[in-house]
């Protein structure tokens, strides 16, 4: 059954170009950190609910389905299922029912929610949800579907509310770690970290969300606010056939000299250093 998509799902449209490039640099970035073809399992987390993990997870799932590979988003929140809704579908069984062994994946599976994307949706259940996840079933689950899949990316719930993720971590290649820019405490952040470091995950890095990209903010922020900013006035002059170059600021200068430095920095190259 069909419903209207309570979450945007981003290259279905040609509005947001900024938001659609941010992504991208998400994906290009993993790419890099992983460069395995087939079986590569990312899991996508946070510390508190509502920093945007869910929609990250989707929307990188998404941003890899676009190129012509095989995706499969797994919504391993099981106390609160969401990753069906931001393709607008309904379902009656899920991840849940594999994990009492009602089920098999192939059962629940929704192929081609979009193309080359799949989804593994789940059903909300109240009681012993971490107890399904400390067993070796959802570990057979993943490696029973590593071959059909060039990338699994598995959406669970806040480490502050659960340790799901952590126990998960296990199973995957790394970990995306989504905060949401000045809603999560440091305490939380430490905490959620903690979990992970225990638990021996592979931390890819973390996202920056929600970040006012007209907002003035410190530090780098301020930086790439304006640059997707500029991403946007971009398209738009391509779009109605004009050209527009914009001066650059002395803030936009000085991080343009502090990139440069730090990209010297990690390819070794100290040709014009001075000491």
């Amino acid at each position: 059954m069909e419903l209207k998509s309570k979450r945007r799902v981003f290259f279905k449209e040609k509005a947001n170009h900024e938001i659609s490039e941010s992504l991208r640099v998400i994906r290009t970035n993993l790419h890099f950190l992983d460069e395995k073809e087939r079986g590569r399992t990312i899991l996508v987390t946070s510390s508190t609910p509502r920093e945007g993990k869910s929609f990250i997870a989707a929307n990188y799932a998404m941003s890899i389905a676009i190129t012509g590979k095989k995706v499969l988003l797994i919504d391993c929140d099981i106390r609160r299922p969401r990753a069906h809704e931001s393709f607008g579908k309904k379902v009656e069984k899920g991840l849940e029912s594999i994990l009492l062994g009602e089920k098999n994946s192939r059962d629940v599976i929704l192929k081609e929610v979009e193309k080359n994307l799949d989804v593994l949706p789940t059903k909300y259940i109240k009681s012993n949800v971490t107890e399904l996840f400390l067993g070796d079933r959802m570990k057979r689950v993943i490696e029973e579907l590593r071959d059909e899949y060039n990338t699994i990316v598995l959406d669970t719930p806040p480490l502050v509310v659960a340790s799901d993720g952590a126990i998960l971590s296990k199973y995957c290649d790394g970990v995306v770690f989504v905060v949401s820019y000045d809603q999560v405490s440091k305490s939380e952040l430490e905490f959620s970290k903690k979990m992970l470091d225990n638990a021996g995950a592979n931390l890819y890095g973390f996202v920056v969300n929600r970040v006012e990209k007209n907002g003035f903010s410190y530090g780098n922020y301020c930086y790439y606010n304006n640059n997707y900013t500029y991403y946007k006035d971009y398209y738009l002059d391509e779009e109605r056939g004009q050209s527009r170059s914009k001066p650059k600021s002395k803030m936009e200068k000085y991080m343009e000299k502090l990139k440069k430095a730090y990209r010297r920095e990690l390819s070794g190259n100290q040709k014009g250093k001075k000491y």
